[in-house]
């Protein structure tokens, strides 16, 4: 049995940064990850000498002096990381198939306007409520506008409006309002769903700046990973959490891992999904309803993801990413369930040069677990036969609708492998293999850090809101119940002034 102060569950982006924040304050911390090696979700792997991205596709609010940027320097892990712009003139590109127009947004607001303005003229009136809009929410919270004097009033769930009702009020454009929701594919919930202040965190970012990182998400791992052996983290990696114990008046006291190994403190963070977190809790941690309402959680749209070499860089691809749009509606195609012709695809391409200068090409379609639901005994390494065909299959069809609705991949890539929803739900720990793990609506309420088992909290982005932002952001909140919000708040002003 070893003794920790605080012990961190899950070695995403979400627990990685509470680690080392806790660490960085003198705290004696554990960190747990059934995966073999830290940020499985993230650092992405190689075949043929080419690194492939599985999380860090495009970055918002990495500019200098933006959120992301304050976050990392506060970790230490800002020096650490090199930067790489996106194109200022258009870093996502949507295809508009049916009407065969294509709109390239930039990243800073002013550039954003100009193109939306140039596209819409008749509509700068309401291009102009709207970017203010995404502006002013951006930057009304404490978290993510350190000039502000901390307040967690921000946090509170009291939203009713959403994204499609809320432009639905400034225009009846119909093709400006679906360019407008095209940001929803990077979190999963359909406008008529999406909280307009989730939409504005992930537009938002990317409106202030667009960037990747040299190295992609490995280097980001391993930032993190030098930072977390130089504070004297403990990393305990293919360990799997099985049972949270806690004493008689419902303090936490332990974590049991799955070999056998128990670690003791006074906190622990889960920072995996919060469904996972139930299985472990002993009976009578929580009331029926609470488990009912996580168990029922609406998860974000899972996906099928296809990896390709292209034997040179594609032009199209360099300094953006294409966004393929059939047209559908925005709920059938975040369903999963559409067909592949109506389906959405992303397309990115690795910012790191493989040998002989083979560059990585990923591409992403929305796509239901249901179909993969007969297979979801299975595991990683014990996948049947009728699964291999079907996947198989599957990649064949994807990989044709990719070349035939992006032609200036055919011919320059070579599509290797492709993972599904079920290889999601083992990477991820998510219940159905969602991408951004449990939904951000106006009508759920997803659970806040605390929990009724004292010193066991919550963190990751199905907390406070998806992707890398909100997975840090996350972090920093709930880490802020150990040691002090406005303390925290106080060294990441300073940063930001510095």
């Amino acid at each position: 049995m070893a003794d920790y102060d605080h012990i961190v569950v899950g070695a995403g982006i979400s627990g990685m940064t509470s680690a080392l924040l806790l660490a960085k304050q003198g705290y004696k911390v554990a960190l747990v990850e059934s995966f073999p090696l830290p940020g499985p979700t993230v650092r992405g792997f190689s075949r043929q000498g080419v690194h492939f991205e599985t999380g860090i596709h495009l970055i918002g609010g990495l500019g200098d002096g933006d959120p992301l940027d304050t976050y990392f320097k506060h970790l230490g892990i800002g020096d650490e990381l090199v930067k790489i712009p996106f194109k200022e003139d258009g870093c996502d590109c949507f295809r508009f198939e049916k009407q065969e127009n294509q709109v390239c947004l930039p990243h800073g607001y002013e550039r954003v306007r100009r193109t939306l303005c140039q596209k819409f003229p008749a509509e700068q009136k309401a291009i102009d409520k709207y970017l203010e809009r995404i502006r002013t929410i951006f930057e009304s919270s404490a978290f993510l506008n350190f000039e502000l004097d901390f307040s967690l009033d921000s946090l509170a769930h009291d939203e009713t409006e959403s994204l499609r009702d809320y432009l639905d009020s400034i225009t009846g454009n119909q093709e400006l309002k679906d360019l407008l929701c095209c940001h929803t594919l990077l979190y999963g919930t359909p406008p008529e769903q999406a909280m307009l202040s989730t939409h504005a965190l992930v537009a938002g970012s990317y409106f202030r700046s667009s960037h990747t990182i040299e190295g992609g998400g490995k280097a980001l791992v391993d930032a993190y990973l030098k930072q977390l052996k130089k504070h004297g983290v403990d990393i305990f990696c293919g360990k799997k959490a099985v049972r949270i114990s806690h004493d008689e008046d419902k303090n936490f006291r332990s974590l049991l891992l799955d070999d056998g190994n128990k670690l003791r403190g006074e906190i622990c963070i889960w920072s995996a999904h919060p469904a996972s977190m139930l299985r472990c809790v002993e009976d009578g941690a929580f009331r029926p309803v609470f488990k009912r309402r996580i168990n029922e959680l609406q998860e974000t749209v899972s996906a099928l993801i296809l990896f390709g070499i292209a034997e040179t860089p594609v032009d199209a691809l360099q300094g953006r990413n294409i966004y393929l749009w059939p047209e559908s509606d925005y709920s059938e195609v975040l369903s999963g369930k559409t067909d592949m012709g109506d389906n959405a695809i992303f397309l990115s391409a690795g910012q790191t040069l493989g040998r002989d200068g083979k560059q990585s090409v990923t591409a992403i379609m929305p796509y239901s677990f249901d179909k993969f639901s007969k297979w979801q005994d299975s595991s990683l390494r014990d996948r049947p036969q009728d699964y291999l065909d079907f996947k198989t299959e599957l990649k064949a069809e994807f990989e044709g609708q990719v070349l035939a609705r992006c032609p200036e991949l055919r011919g320059k890539v070579k599509f290797i492998d492709a993972a599904t929803p079920l290889s999601l739900r083992d990477y991820c720990h998510s219940p159905y293999g969602s991408m951004y793990g449990a939904a951000h609506t106006v009508t759920q309420y997803n659970p806040l850090p605390a929990t009724k088992v004292k010193g066991l909290l919550l963190a990751g982005q199905s907390i406070i809101a998806p992707g890398v932002m909100g997975a840090v952001v996350s972090a920093y909140l709930t880490c802020g119940f150990i040691y002090g919000h406005e303390k925290i708040h106080e060294e990441l002003r300073c940063i930001y002034n510095a």
